[in-house]
């Protein structure tokens, strides 16, 4: 038998040992190679930080029902870099836009910015999205931002509640990293008041994605990832039934009606005619519905509640009796004669025809213009001040107590101050000293110069209600469900006036109501009280207007309602609030064909 020689054993050896290593060092620079694959795809994938906007705080109405919701919507973000698979023209069908401006969009998020994501679709709804979703999955670069929209269960208060609408650049600079672009923001009424309520805290997840942009898993499971905080739901103070009647009477009118329960200063009612469907500014036409809104005739977005300026007229004169009782410049018993007229101005401001002569009760009663402009010029030409101009400042400071000609402090923000004109003001206008009651006699009846909000008027009757203070009206109840639920405080204005005085013009008030110049406001047992008023309007026919309270010996409701350009205070404007008066106290209304003509009514195109 052949055996191998020594030399041959070695070589095959060699051999076996050579070709060991040469598969050892393949085997070690496959491993090589892949690790650093494996590290340049690591290296591709990076931990991107995603937004989570919590929900926003819900609003309810006084008897907690639920009224403002949230709908979930989308913010579609494209990150140019990262796009691949764009089909522009199922893009342009899904969202229903042109493919002009999809293109146009593309270019301009490129120019921006090629791997940071620009919004590129706002307010996108959920049904959309989901088709997008459906239809658009091959494309990559393209992300999505859950926001919270708005549902509006009863489309009423649009002008209090206020909507939403996307942060500017400068209110994200100013921030501090609380906003991002795409956020919403509260823009006007509750929600702007309360925005740091409502809004809650925005949370955070750290999640892996691939140099696509496709998100891969959770960063380190989770761990750091902080959740958001839902907003706070508040409790309004308005009640819905009340709002919702509120509206229906002045469909096809131009004015305001505000109700408030003067022992609290809760609003129980706002509205504003013309008014619109909050709905229309919650959803993806939220852009074109704004631009509709502010270009309509008689300004459906001005809110009259708290920034329309109205001349009182003779709801006025029940705060200058309470003035000139206290400073002793009038009793109850005084009387005045009236010649269709105030006789020591040659018969300005006119009156109309009514018994005589009155006592101040029987003014209120009956209204009379000119027993009010002698209650005024006894008041700035008596002989407890050295001049009249002094006699002013005290009647001014006075009014100013009244809430007349200063911002009252309601919990929305726009509230107009309304006009009180200063003494400086008279002596610019007619010189030093050389201007007295006569000058200025339209003050007495409410006239001149006098301007004053819906809110301002309601707010008078809230004082008178009280006796002599009132709380500063709001719209925040308290916080739903929740331990300490007040979050704001609210003053208490005293005015220096006795209650005694109060008592005098009450009466007056409701005898106008049961048998006076407002009667067609007035309804068996309601106890309401209330003075009428034509405010002259240099624009165009007199407004109607009316304020009063119910009931007289424990008021619950104190009111103001407003026409525009309808004439008497007693055709439109008092009617229109026994109904709402009545609605709030008793839960129905005893009469249903005037409840019929005041809604059917139409005194605008």
């Amino acid at each position: 038998m052949y055996e191998p020689k020594y030399s041959e054993r070695r070589r095959g050896w060699t051999a076996v040992v050579i070709l060991s290593g040469v598969l050892l060092i393949a085997r070690l620079a496959q491993l090589q190679l892949s690790s650093l694959e494996g590290q340049r795809q690591a290296a591709m994938n990076t931990v991107r930080r995603i937004e989570v906007i919590p929900p926003r705080g819900v609003l309810r109405d006084r008897k907690e029902r639920l009224w403002v919701s949230n709908v979930p919507f989308f913010n579609i973000f494209i990150s140019p870099k990262e796009v691949s698979g764009l089909d522009t023209n199922r893009l342009a069908k899904i969202f229903d836009i042109p493919i002009s401006v999809l293109q146009q969009r593309i270019e301009q998020a490129r120019q921006f910015s090629k791997s940071k994501p620009s919004l590129f679709i706002r307010y996108v709804s959920l049904p959309r999205y989901a088709n997008f979703m459906e239809h658009a999955w091959h494309q990559t670069g393209f992300s999505a931002q859950v926001l919270h929209t708005r549902r509006y269960l009863y489309p009423v208060g649009a002008h209090f509640l206020g909507y939403l609408s996307e942060v500017t650049p400068k209110e994200i600079a100013e921030s501090e990293g609380r906003y991002t672009m795409g956020n919403l923001i509260g823009r006007a009424g509750i929600e702007r008041q309360y925005e740091s309520l409502l809004a809650g805290r925005k949370g955070y997840r750290y999640v892996v994605v691939d140099a696509m942009g496709r998100e891969l898993y959770p960063y380190q499971e989770g761990k750091l990832d902080i959740p958001p905080v839902k907003g706070a739901d508040l409790v309004l103070t308005v009640d819905i039934d009340l709002q919702q009647l509120a509206e229906s009477l002045l469909y096809g009118k131009v004015g305001a009606i505000v109700a408030i329960e003067p022992a609290t200063g809760e609003i129980l009612c706002a509205a504003s005619s013309p008014t619109y469907d909050p709905n229309l500014l919650s959803g993806e036409q939220m852009t074109n519905f704004w631009h509709t809104l502010q270009t309509a005739p008689n300004l459906p977005l001005y809110n009259r509640v708290i920034q329309a300026m109205y001349p009182p007229g003779s709801t006025f004169k029940v705060l200058n009796a309470l003035i000139a009782l206290q400073e002793g410049t009038l009793t109850p018993e005084t009387t005045y004669p009236c010649a269709m007229g105030y006789i020591r101005n040659g018969g300005k401001p006119r009156c109309h025809g009514h018994p005589g002569p009155l006592d101040l009760v029987g003014a209120i009663q009956h209204s009379c213009n000119a027993y009010f402009a002698s209650v005024y010029t006894d008041f700035l030409h008596s002989s407890r001040f050295e001049k009249v101009s002094i006699a002013y400042e005290r009647w001014r400071e006075y009014m100013l107590y009244f809430g007349v000609g200063r911002r009252i402090g309601v919990d929305i923000p726009s509230e107009k101050p309304g006009n009180l004109p200063t003494k400086a003001y008279y002596d610019k206008a007619y010189k030093p000293d050389q201007w007295n009651a006569f000058t200025i006699i339209s003050n007495s009846i409410g006239q001149g110069e006098i301007l004053m909000t819906p809110l301002q008027m309601a707010n008078a009757m809230c004082i008178i209600a009280n006796r002599g203070f009132y709380i500063q009206p709001h719209f925040l109840r308290y916080v739903y469900k929740q331990e300490g639920r007040q979050v704001s405080y609210f003053d208490t204005i005293r005015v220096p006036i006795e209650s005694k005085h109060f008592e005098t013009v009450i009466r007056g008030m409701r005898l106008a109501v049961e048998a006076g110049t407002g009667y067609s406001a007035y309804v068996p047992e309601l106890g309401l009280c209330g003075k009428t008023g034509t405010a002259q309007n240099p624009h165009g026919q007199d407004h109607s207007v009316f304020v009063g309270f119910a009931p007289w010996d424990n008021p619950k409701i104190a009111i103001a309602v407003i026409i525009e350009n309808s004439g008497w205070g007693a055709t439109w404007a008092a009617p229109i609030a026994s109904l709402v008066v009545e609605k709030y106290l008793r839960g129905s209304i005893s009469r249903p064909e005037l409840l019929k003509r005041m809604k059917e009514s139409t005194l605008v195109p």
